[in-house]
């Protein structure tokens, strides 16, 4: 979706129409650089620019990030009305402006009386929906966006204050981690497993299989050194298999009639996620399951869990001293390049 590609609200609207939506509305008269409305307001006016020119942005962890700017005769302020939201990003003038401003209830009877004018817009909405979505998620669903990717969620203060005090200890996992490493590496890469959860605190190694997706088998990591362990609970399959399998299940979820059912920009986030969907890389995932062990060395770092998966390039790393982590493999080695310079 291209949000700087916009329609003229007059569009579908005959002489009358535009007389009609102008009796009803106010005028607005906006300077260069004052804001229309910020993110978080309440909705109460959809606006018109009769001239001028407004640029719609949001806050991106403190940084203002521009989705698009409109022009005359292009509209905003709908989308919070239609989905009785707070208002997802805030709007400035360019330059002097006047805007068409109109009580949203007003405008709500006006589009009801207009059909054409509800599905064109309609069809806009569905588009903000599908934008919105996207940016709101900490990890693109797409998978599409996430080659340079690194999320830090912080976590609880007084771990990260008390870290350095703290008596580092081999946890289970630790003690069986030479062993263990090369039977994980074979789940992913030559068995049925696509994702993998390893709690180095407690040794529980979950397991999500391409034979039952919907359904996370729990193991402890010393089962898991186990060669007839490994061959009771986890059936060959090649990893060129499994992405295969996925792309049917996918494939097969996009045929549903439930699938069908969904709105308009669910449609298009979950069907494009389908259609582009590729594996992670072995090599990739090779690589950083290589370097493992490095994490549980970071100085000052508490690693508690980690998780990879075949799916979606987004390995999640927990640490108790910073809270979490999410990282794409190929930032994965900035990461440990950042935080393992002596």
């Amino acid at each position: 979706m291209d949000m700087n590609q916009t329609v003229s609200f007059f569009r579908e609207l005959t002489d009358p129409d535009i007389e009609e939506i102008k009796a009803i509305a106010s005028q607005r008269l906006c300077s260069k650089d004052e804001l229309v409305f910020s993110e978080g307001d309440e909705a109460s006016s959809f606006y018109i620019i009769d001239r001028g020119q407004v640029s719609v942005f949001y806050n991106d962890n403190g940084n203002n990030k521009q989705l698009c700017v409109l022009n005359e005769n292009d509209y905003f302020g709908e989308m919070a009305i239609y989905n009785q939201d707070r208002r997802s990003a805030s709007v400035k003038a360019v330059e002097d402006s006047v805007l068409l401003q109109i009580d949203k209830n007003d405008f709500l009877e006006f589009v009801a009386s207009h059909q054409a004018l509800a599905d064109k817009i309609n069809k806009n909405l569905a588009l903000r929906n599908e934008e919105l979505i996207l940016r709101e998620c900490l990890v693109d669903i797409t998978g599409l966006n996430c080659r340079h990717l690194h999320v830090s969620i912080k976590g609880d203060p007084s771990l990260r204050e008390s870290a350095f005090v703290r008596e580092r200890y081999e946890s289970i996992v630790d003690k069986v981690m030479d062993r263990l490493k090369p039977n994980l590496e074979e789940l992913i890469l030559n068995r049925c497993v696509y994702r993998l959860f390893i709690n180095f605190n407690s040794g529980e190694i979950r397991t999500a299989s391409i034979f039952d997706p919907f359904v996370e088998q729990v193991h402890t990591s010393d089962k898991l050194v186990e060669r007839a362990y490994m061959e009771r609970h986890f059936p060959k399959i090649s990893f060129d298999e499994k992405a295969v399998m996925i792309k049917s299940i996918y494939q097969f979820i996009s045929s549903t009639s439930h699938f069908n059912q969904l709105p308009v920009h669910w449609k298009n986030i979950i069907g494009k996620s389908h259609d582009n969907w590729q594996p992670i890389s072995c090599e990739e995932i090779l690589r950083v399951m290589n370097q493992l062990p490095k994490l549980r060395s970071i100085e000052s770092f508490y690693l508690r869990n980690f998780s990879i998966s075949m799916i979606l390039d987004a390995i999640r790393m927990q640490f108790n001293c910073d809270g979490t982590h999410i990282v794409s493999t190929e930032d994965y080695q900035q990461f440990l390049k950042d935080n393992l310079e002596e």
